[in-house]
C-alpha cells in the first residue's frame, strides 16, 4: 500500500492482539469511523477462521492505538451516560456501534449499580440502550 509498518502480535486468554504501528498516515488502514480497521479485522478472521476456531481464539486488530483510544472514549462516555440515566431516570439510546463497542458498553454498565443495558436493532443499526433498574 506504499508505506512501512510493523505488526506487534501478542496472545492472551483467547485473544490474539495485532497492533499495527506506522509512522505514515494510519488513516488508510483505519478508514472513516474505523470502517477500514473493522474490514481488515474481518478479512483476517476469514483467512484464519479455521485456526481461530480450533484454538478457541479471537483476533483483534489495532492501528496506531486507534482502537484502544476509541475504547477508552466509549468507556468514559458510557459512564457519563449511565450517571445521567441514574440522575434523571430517562433512558439513553446510544448511536449504532460494532459488536465490539456494544460489548464494551455492556461490560462498563455491569459495574454500575442500578443501570442495565439492552441491545436493539439489526445489522449496522444495532445500538445499546442504557436504562435505570429503578422503576
Amino acid at each position: 500500500m506504499g508505506f512501512e509498518s510493523e505488526a506487534i502480535v501478542t496472545q492472551g486468554e483467547g485473544i490474539i492482539q495485532v497492533n499495527i504501528q506506522t509512522a505514515d498516515t494510519p488513516a488508510i488502514l483505519i478508514g472513516r469511523g474505523g470502517e477500514g480497521l473493522e474490514a481488515l479485522q474481518h478479512v483476517l478472521r476469514i483467512l484464519f477462521g479455521k485456526e481461530l476456531s480450533e484454538s478457541g481464539s479471537n483476533i483483534i486488530i489495532d492501528v496506531a492505538g486507534y482502537r484502544s483510544k476509541k475504547t477508552e472514549n466509549i468507556k468514559r462516555e458510557t459512564r457519563d451516560k449511565a450517571l445521567l440515566v441514574l440522575s434523571t431516570g430517562i433512558e439513553e439510546v446510544l448511536p449504532p456501534m460494532s459488536s465490539f463497542e456494544r460489548r464494551v458498553v455492556h461490560m462498563v454498565c455491569t459495574n454500575i449499580a442500578d443501570v442495565e443495558t439492552e441491545s436493539l436493532g439489526e445489522g449496522r443499526e444495532r445500538r445499546v440502550v442504557i436504562k435505570s433498574k429503578k422503576k
